[in-house]
């Protein structure tokens, strides 16, 4: 059974919608995870993303679809420099506006975390010894200059793939800030972080950006990463009247919280404690955050 195929079954089981549709299209509906991956997001006439149960990312003429075509449309958008330009109000999407309110809430929420669960902010909670922490999706570094650092983490690792914008980091975060960070220009998809390397790794607003498996297969290997008390957090839009939403211009794809929970689970990890984001204009898709960690101790 295909990984879309078991989160289309659990959240069929649950009662929760597994139909979809498409952002710029009320006419693209589709029945089902699995017809969506099957046979939709079309762009320039070929199709993205299949089922990896019956085929493989290798493409060949009776397959026209592969993860590298899916990342490769994310890739070319963010990379342009009029549709996302190096700025917040850029990698917001023209919602700058929502990037105080957002960093007051994710303070608010690992102020929390940190009352329910033994994560270290600091060097001196830590045994004299640097935290650590991984912003993942960075673009130009917003949540390690506004959350993870005013923490008191001692040192971010920021992942992103545009080097246009990663390259545009240390000057977003100012000299203080950036002789504290470490930069990656890789997708998540081929980030593989050393073990017991993080206490804290944050996931927001990109894990929409990674198909199923790859999505799953990442939160694996956070597992993995993460240092004793550590946590994951994933903070993203999610849709609620359908189980997924298609946004073909940019390569992403909404899902629903069932649809999210489905994938934690199915990588082997659990929610410590969860929370939505308030503040928020009312035309802004739900955004919760959910801090995760490992359902079973990782014995390397």
């Amino acid at each position: 059974m295909g990984l879309s195929t078991q989160v289309q079954y659990m959240l069929k089981k649950a009662g929760n919608p597994i139909h979809g549709r498409d952002s710029g299209d009320d006419e693209l509906y589709y029945s089902s995870i699995v017809e969506w991956r099957q046979t939709a997001l079309k762009e320039q006439g070929e199709a993205v993303l299949v089922d990896t149960a019956t085929t493989t990312n290798k493409r060949n003429k009776d397959q026209p679809l592969t993860f590298q075509q899916w990342y490769k449309t994310g890739y070319d958008y963010y990379e342009d420099e009029l549709k996302c330009p190096a700025t917040v109000d850029g990698v917001l999407g023209g919602f700058a506006c929502l990037s105080s309110p957002d960093l007051k809430g994710s303070a608010s929420f690992m102020r929390h975390v940190k009352s329910i669960r033994p994560v270290k902010f600091t060097k001196k909670e830590n045994g004299d010894i640097d935290t650590c922490a991984c912003e993942c999706g960075a673009g130009i570094g917003r949540v390690s200059k506004g959350l993870l650092l005013p923490l008191g983490i001692s040192q971010c690792d920021l992942v992103e793939p545009s080097p246009r914008l990663i390259a545009s980091a240390p000057e977003y975060l100012g000299d203080a800030y950036s002789s504290r960070c470490r930069f990656f220009c890789t997708g998540m998809q081929d980030f593989e972080p050393n073990p017991q390397s993080y206490d804290i790794i944050w996931i927001q607003w990109v894990i929409g950006y990674l198909p199923d498996e790859d999505l799953v297969d990442f939160l694996k290997r956070c597992c993995i990463a993460l240092r004793k008390g550590g946590v994951v957090v994933i903070k993203d839009n999610t849709c609620t009247s359908d189980a997924f939403i298609v946004d073909r211009d940019d390569a992403s794809v909404t899902r629903s919280l069932p649809y999210i929970l489905a994938l934690v689970e199915l990588a082997g990890m659990r929610v410590v404690y969860e929370r939505y984001q308030s503040d928020f204009p009312d035309n802004i898709f739900p955004v919760p955050m959910l801090a995760l960690e490992p359902k079973a101790e990782i014995n390397l």
